[in-house]
């Protein structure tokens, strides 16, 4: 077989392998769709990395929140981390929670992940609410509405101003 050949087969090989791997293994990673519009957000309770107090669902109604889940791994989580810094400054009306989600990783490394972004509200505990808030992927961000409601949801990285947009959308 001349050399031209089996590079063409070798990349059909290639390529049927790839198609064999997503058609088995892609329907499973994509997991179910994010929480519904309008749908109560689950109830959670965790644990804040400043000072080691609880924080729960309940004590962020009367004000809009963005639950940001992530973890310390992840590299769009920490590329998305200044952008939520800065608009957390813009609109103090609103509760950002950056809900870390990798219970093996000590608060004091938690804690100096958060100490740049003083503006968001880092809390430990979130790996036990992945299933109830249908994260299958970091970071996952979550607008809720002053009262509670999923407001909306972004899978992946997103800008601020993608995370300000789904603010001002759920404010009408």
């Amino acid at each position: 077989m001349n050399e031209g050949r089996r590079r063409a087969v070798r990349s059909f090989v290639l390529v049927a392998v790839a198609l064999l791997v997503v058609a088995l293994f892609g329907p499973r990673s994509c997991g179910a769709p994010l929480l519904a519009t309008g749908t109560a957000a689950p109830p959670f309770s965790v644990t804040r990395v400043e000072d080691g107090t609880r924080r729960t669902l309940g004590e962020l109604r009367g004000r809009p929140a963005v639950l940001f889940f992530w973890a310390v791994w992840c590299k769009a989580c920490k590329e998305m981390m200044p952008g939520l810094a800065a608009l957390a400054v813009e609109r103090p009306d609103v509760c950002f929670v950056a809900l870390h989600s990798d219970g093996e990783v000590a608060t004091a490394a938690l804690a100096a992940k958060a100490r740049p972004y003083p503006a968001l509200e880092f809390v430990e505990g979130g790996e036990r609410f992945l299933e109830a808030y249908r994260v299958t992927t970091f970071p996952t961000t979550y607008v809720l509405t002053a009262d509670g409601r999923i407001c909306g949801g972004l899978v992946g990285r997103a800008s601020a101003d993608v995370v300000a947009r789904l603010l001002e959308r759920c404010e009408r």
